[in-house]
């Protein structure tokens, strides 16, 4: 039935700092790379910072890494259908034709 678990000792105030510093240094990383001029990869490179600081939220402040399976598995879940949302509106976006105006 439940079988108990080995308590996890609470992570250290360097180690938050550490996570909140990773965070902010990937934040400025995607502010700056909004004014530069690389076209179609920026957006490519823009949601791949997203995504990884997604997962360090979620696994560091959200505790998943250290959480029971179940949580881990229905994070994961959400994650995944949050991607196949993402992918359906990349999708949608690319394969539209653009029609001349009509006057």
């Amino acid at each position: 039935m439940n079988t108990p678990t080995k308590p996890v000792s609470p992570p250290s105030l360097r180690f938050h700092l550490t996570v909140l510093a990773t965070l902010l240094v990937l934040l400025l990383t995607s502010a700056g790379l909004a004014l530069l001029p690389i076209g179609v990869f920026n957006t490519l490179i823009a949601l791949g910072i997203s995504v990884l600081k997604t997962l360090l939220v979620m696994a560091f402040f959200m505790r998943l890494r250290h959480g029971p399976p179940l949580l881990r598995i229905a994070a994961a879940v959400g994650f995944a259908w949050l991607a196949v949302l993402i992918g359906m509106t990349v999708a949608d976006v690319l394969t539209r034709v653009v029609l001349p105006s009509p006057w």
